[in-house]
């Protein structure tokens, strides 16, 4: 509908667009009706491979404030407390059985707050066999017809990369003896096989069809209580917990709509770095968004120069906090400037999207384009905004009027619908973590019959894909569904490199 969504392309892990600091899984269900098998060896392959994560209990390790968190959850907002019996190897899945849940994960954070532990983090990279190559860009797959190769013209040969360092092309030739491509490149995947000038898999209409994001939207600032102030730390910045529920929207259709609610909190000064890039990626009007997008420059730019005033802002409370302390003969930073707690929501987008024709055209996604996600979207907040009033105090009465002018973002259930069609018209933001384009048993196969036969692209004979696209958009945050696809893949693919467990072919009757 002519709306923008800015995305930010990350340089971790190919496409990057899965790779976010939470740790859960999607539901052992929900895996079986995508991608087959059956809902125990779902369960084995998770114990696999949260085992090579090796997270300590995130119950020995939850915050005050975690806890504070839930303790209002669940008095004010109905929710169900933590439960350890959804935990597997320390990280947990969703549960489709249950209403109103609350899920604690464990943290990537170390004690200062510095992010240490991710799925690279189980990657041996001293391996003789892991050949690191950094600044390139994958620009296209070269099949053996293009190389005047003798053979099936969907076979794969070599890739071509550029070095953003010397701007020259580079080629990657395949092994003619089995050699196989393993995309893992996230939102990239379906742009490459579209882009691709041979393939039969580029008559495939599914290809690069129902892709989606999720909605996501930020919530009121609230200023947290005295008693409770001590009690933030670095590690409470992205705090290791969702509130999860089923909404009554979407529940005619048998689908109901699943939003997720994630929590901040921190010291001003922090916090607020923290979250000036999302929000201006979700205050901008959708026309300075487009230029914005077209020109990211002009991004790189506002973003510095406001973590720069803020910087600026910050000091200059910290300096009047300090005249303040003298005034009243105390010592030096008796006063500070407070500590913080916001959160935002996020669900589904009703109508899925599609990758457009063509190599740099965006993608469309479905935003708003049916009623369903306006009702979700009001439902989501109303039902949840006395749990969030009841975690702090509101910003002061001036702030609080210019922070509500700015961005619409409601206090009271009555200014929930005008935030929303704001939201809807003015300031769209997704969570930046594409999936969809290349599903399973619709551009890949699902491997039920050959095992050797897992993510291949069907129409081609050794182009596979393992990411985040196979799959249409979890529920639940991304990363361990991206991991686990990866994961599954490559223990069908070479089973003797994996457990017994990852590698039985058990499937769905």
């Amino acid at each position: 509908s002519g709306k923008f969504v800015l995305a930010g392309r990350a340089c971790t892990m190919g496409g990057g667009g899965s790779i976010n600091y939470t740790m859960m899984h999607e539901s052992n269900e929900w895996l079986v009706k995508h991608l087959g098998r059956t809902v125990e060896y779902w369960k084995e392959l998770k114990e696999n491979l949260n085992e090579s994560f090796n997270r300590t209990d995130p119950f020995k390790i939850e915050t005050e404030f975690c806890k504070y968190i839930q303790e209002k959850a669940t008095h004010v907002g109905g929710y169900n407390k933590a439960n350890a019996t959804h935990l597997t190897g320390n990280i947990p899945s969703y549960q489709d059985d249950i209403d109103k849940q609350l899920y604690i994960f464990p943290t990537q954070f170390n004690q200062h707050g510095q992010r240490t532990n991710s799925g690279v983090s189980l990657i041996d990279w001293r391996d003789e066999r892991v050949d690191i190559r950094v600044k390139r860009k994958v620009e296209k797959l070269i099949f053996s017809s293009e190389e005047g190769i003798s053979g099936d013209d969907s076979t794969c040969v070599g890739v071509q990369v550029k070095n953003t360092k010397t701007n020259e092309n580079e080629v990657y030739n395949l092994n003619p003896d089995g050699g196989k491509v393993v995309l893992c490149s996230g939102a990239e995947s379906p742009r490459l096989l579209m882009k691709s000038k041979e393939g039969k898999f580029r008559d495939n209409d599914s290809l690069g069809k129902h892709v989606n994001d999720h909605i996501c939207m930020p919530l009121g600032i609230y200023i947290v209580p005295k008693n409770m102030t001590s009690k933030v730390g670095p590690t409470d910045n992205y705090e290791s917990l969702f509130a999860m529920s089923k909404l009554e929207t979407g529940k005619d259709n048998g689908e109901p709509v699943v939003c997720n609610i994630d929590f901040f909190t921190g010291s001003f000064d922090r916090l607020i770095y923290l979250v000036s890039s999302l929000y201006l990626t979700f205050l901008p009007l959708n026309r300075f968004k487009k230029f914005m997008g077209r020109n990211p420059v002009v991004f790189t730019i506002l973003s510095n120069t406001i973590r720069y005033l803020l910087s600026v802002i910050v000091f200059i409370g910290k300096v009047l906090f300090g005249i303040w302390d003298l005034i009243r003969f105390k010592p030096l930073g008796t006063s500070s400037l407070p500590r913080i707690t916001t959160s935002l929501v996020k669900f589904n987008a009703a109508q899925e999207g599609k990758y457009k024709t063509g190599y740099k055209d965006p993608i469309e996604l479905g935003f708003f384009e049916d009623e369903q996600d306006i009702l979700a979207a009001q439902e989501a907040i109303k039902t949840n905004l006395e749990m969030l009033e009841s975690m702090g105090a509101r910003p002061f009465f001036l702030l609080q009027w210019i922070f509500q002018l700015i961005t619409k973002i409601p206090y009271s259930e009555g200014q929930v619908n005008r935030y929303v069609r704001h939201f809807s018209t003015k300031t769209i933001l997704s969570e930046q973590h594409m999936a969809g384009g290349c599903l399973f048993g619709e551009v890949i196969d699902k491997g039920l019959d050959d095992a050797a036969q897992t993510g291949k692209v069907m129409g081609s004979t050794n182009i596979h894909v393992a990411d985040l696209s196979t799959v249409p958009l979890p529920r639940v945050s991304t990363q361990m569904t991206a991991y686990l696809v990866g994961h599954y893949v490559g223990s069908q693919l070479y089973p003797s490199s994996s457990s017994s467990s990852s590698s039985s072919s058990s499937k769905e009757d």
